[in-house]
């Protein structure tokens, strides 16, 4: 017997007390989220000669390490399962969002505000020179008005918002790689590079939530090197590499209809980062496809209501002939051709769309009610005309006197019909004003195959071109006796009401041959469809989400149970150590003192 007896008690007793500590700390980060519980691992210390001849009695026994219990599949399955989570669960709150906006379960709806638009407009038809329900109706379409305008903005305001998201994302997404980075240091050092057996269990702990959350962001790929720290990239490129780390930035870009948006960009070279999965990937596919689609839908929508609307009042009259009237649509450049007009509020090309054809001016003697039909030629048809002048335009502020001017064009055909009657004139802003020279007469439009009077805004009901910017001209809301009503001077003629009513029937080419209403519905009915996918396939990913939580915890996860129960057992093992020690110092003792 010698006093290696007594070392190996001790180590018992050690290895005891180290398996409380490692029971001690899985207990108390029970409810520690990402946390892996901790396995002590063991074994004899072999080698020892002593006592009986040629036999070898161990040393005891000694603490190999602390191990992290878990598998790091599964980890990296938890992880992706959490990025499409998250990418599924923001789109699912985009579409619910839209939902509330159109609002179509309620009594709130856009569709509800057309219908009692419509519903007005048809009471008017019946009535067309009773002054209360011109005025009526010309308050309902500024109803109508009001509900474009605000499901237009609320779009704006929230895909907006979404822009502002993605900024914040990115701040985040730097702190995560910038976390990793730090972490990857520390471990590596504390680690001796791989050189040991220990591991840093509660830094790696520390930095699989950072990446875990990283993964909500972004669908990256981490690959662990041999020196313990982690390689996060991303489609290839690198994100972190040990504590090097490569931040990304946002770049103001001009989305198509012209809006700056944030571009996230790898700082070093400003190359786009595009992820495919998780909030990032899913912000941007709201902002840049989802809310802009239904804005462009909507969009679509009130500028095709606005011009089919327009083109039908241009060419018909109210209860009184004009005696002035100005343009509302100024062109950025009149000496375009007309078919290549663009506007200075921004109006898209193509929206308000000029063509080849003819327009009428009817002159009204305010004495006898005869009408003067003046005819003018919209020549658009891309031949020269009979003395070798080009197609029409505006006006050439060069050349005022140009042939081909539709100014001097409609000056000149007024004043054959009646000399010195009417001035045609244009002002700085490129606004086109009519005025009758005498209070003897007046003027109104016939029939108009071009489009030249709406989209210059001659004698339109709607102002602006898509939801935000759509109003009612502010003339017919002074002075409800412009509403067009009329296409004769006949008393009780209501066939241009008719005609403006029967545009709610009417199948629009621009909207793939619908009708204004069969759009909306499709538009609603689209919403309604993708937001029930999207809710499918946000409780698919939950679902594996929680598979894969599950599988992880089985693993990984502290069993209160399986604890108490190792306490138990390293508390009986120190008692065990314990008493070994004190028979030991006893019978060491007897030994000395005989």
């Amino acid at each position: 017997m010698g006093f290696h007896t007594l070392a190996i008690g001790t180590s018992a007793l050690l290895t005891a007390r180290y398996g409380l500590d490692v029971t001690g700390q899985n207990l108390g980060n029970i409810d520690t989220p990402g946390y892996s519980r901790q396995r002590l691992t063991q074994e004899g210390i072999k080698g020892w000669t002593a006592g009986l001849g040629n036999s070898i009695i161990g040393a005891g026994v000694w603490t190999q390490s602390v191990k992290r219990i878990g598998n790091e599949y599964v980890e990296k399955q938890l992880r992706q399962a959490s990025s499409s989570d998250t990418y599924y669960g923001d789109l699912q709150g985009c579409y619910s969002n839209l939902q509330s906006f159109f609002n179509e379960l309620s009594g709130n709806a856009l569709s509800d505000a057309v219908n009692t638009f419509w519903d007005g407009l048809a009471d008017y038809s019946a009535h067309v020179e009773n002054l209360s329900i011109r005025t009526t109706a010309v308050t309902e379409a500024e109803q109508l008005v009001k509900r474009f305008n605000s499901l237009g903005n609320q779009l704006a305001e929230y895909r907006k918002d979404v822009d502002n998201e993605i900024a914040e994302s990115a701040v985040q997404i730097n702190r995560l790689l910038n976390a990793i980075g730090q972490l990857n240091k520390v471990i590596v050092t504390s680690e001796l590079g791989g050189a040991s057996n220990r591991e840093a269990n509660d830094l790696r702990d520390q930095r699989g939530e950072a990446v875990k959350e990283l993964y909500t962001y972004l669908d990256i790929d981490v690959v662990e090197e041999e020196n313990g720290s982690f390689i996060v990239s991303i489609h290839g490129r690198n994100l972190v590499y040990y504590d090097q780390v490569k931040e990304i930035s946002l770049d103001k870009t001009a989305a198509p209809d012209g809006t700056l948006v944030n571009t996230p960009v790898f700082d070093s070279d400003r190359y786009p980062l595009r992820p495919s999965d998780g909030k990032l990937a899913a912000q941007i596919e709201m902002r840049d496809v989802v809310i802009k689609s239904y804005q462009d839908d909507l969009n679509q929508l009130a500028g095709n209501f606005i011009w089919e609307f327009n083109r039908e009042h241009s060419q018909t009259r109210g209860l009184e002939s004009f005696s002035s009237l100005t343009s509302l649509n100024p062109p950025t450049n009149p000496a375009d051709t007309l078919d290549k007009l663009a506007y200075k509020d921004l109006i898209p090309s193509g929206t308000f769309q000029i063509q080849n054809g003819n327009f009428e001016i009817i002159i009204h003697n305010r004495t006898t009610d005869e009408p003067t039909t003046v005819n003018i030629e919209v020549d658009l048809d891309g031949r020269p005309g009979p003395n070798g002048e080009p197609d029409m335009i505006l006006w050439d502020p060069d050349h005022p006197e140009a042939a081909n001017s539709l100014i001097n064009r409609l000056q000149t055909a007024l004043d054959l019909a009646l000399p010195g009657g009417f001035e045609v004139s244009i002002d700085r802003q490129y606004r086109v004003t009519i005025e009758a020279k005498t209070e003897d007469y007046g003027f109104c439009f016939g029939e108009d195959s071009s489009g030249v009077l709406a989209a210059l805004g001659l004698n339109v009901f709607f102002t602006g071109h898509n939801a935000v910017s759509m109003g009612v001209n502010s003339q017919l809301a002074e002075n409800p006796a412009w509403l067009g009503g009329a296409k004769s001077f006949e008393k009780g003629d209501n066939s241009g009401a008719l005609a403006l009513l029967a545009i709610r029937d009417k199948t629009v080419e621009n909207l793939g041959g619908m009708t204004l209403e069969g759009h909306y519905q499709a538009v609603a009915g689209r919403l309604a469809s993708e937001a029930n996918r999207t809710s499918n396939l946000k409780l698919l990913s939950e679902d594996i989400l929680n598979s894969m939580f599950t599988q992880r915890e089985s693993l990984a996860g502290v069993n209160e149970d399986e604890e108490v129960a190792k306490m138990i057992t390293y508390q009986r093992a120190f008692q065990s150590a314990a008493k070994f020690i004190s028979t030991m110092d006893q019978l060491y003792e007897t030994l000395i003192n005989m």
